[in-house]
């Protein structure tokens, strides 16, 4: 499925899978997701990528569940720290302007898809800017 800036996907481009104790809390993609960011650029999600929706804590869940109109945001956001190595290369290895941009595009698609739930995109947003940037950086390989 090819999706324009901003576009909302079709129904059912996701599936929860079965809990296990590989995958406690998944999601599975259905189709490979080939998506248009917001500086232009494509960002290609392979079929069967799995993904934890939102990472909310458990114990939060009565407040915000870990999946909803806005997953695809969460996915985005996921793929974009997966593919961090090659995001780095496009940001010229700036690993904070890197991390920002995803964390703005997942706001953005959040906004979008889910304008419904204002309070939970910016206190999920706001969370991943605070806490974020230590996981991140522990993560990030900068050749030499």
């Amino acid at each position: 499925m090819k999706l324009i800036y901003l576009q909302k996907p079709s129904n059912n481009w996701y599936k929860k899978l079965p809990k296990s104790e590989k995958h406690p809390r998944s999601w599975q993609t259905t189709e490979e997701l080939e998506i248009q960011l917001s500086d232009g650029s494509f960002l290609v999600i392979p079929k069967d990528t799995i993904w934890d929706g939102s990472s909310i804590p458990k114990w939060f869940w009565w407040l915000f569940k870990p999946i909803d109109e806005g997953a695809l945001a969460d996915l985005i956001h996921d793929e974009l720290w997966e593919q961090k190595n090659e995001q780095l290369k496009r940001f010229d290895y700036k690993i904070y302007d890197c991390r920002k941009f995803a964390d703005k595009e997942r706001l953005k698609w959040r906004n979008s898809l889910a304008p419904e739930k204002p309070i939970k995109n910016l206190v999920t947003h706001i969370f991943i800017r605070l806490i974020g940037g230590f996981f991140y950086a522990k993560q990030c390989k900068i050749p030499e």
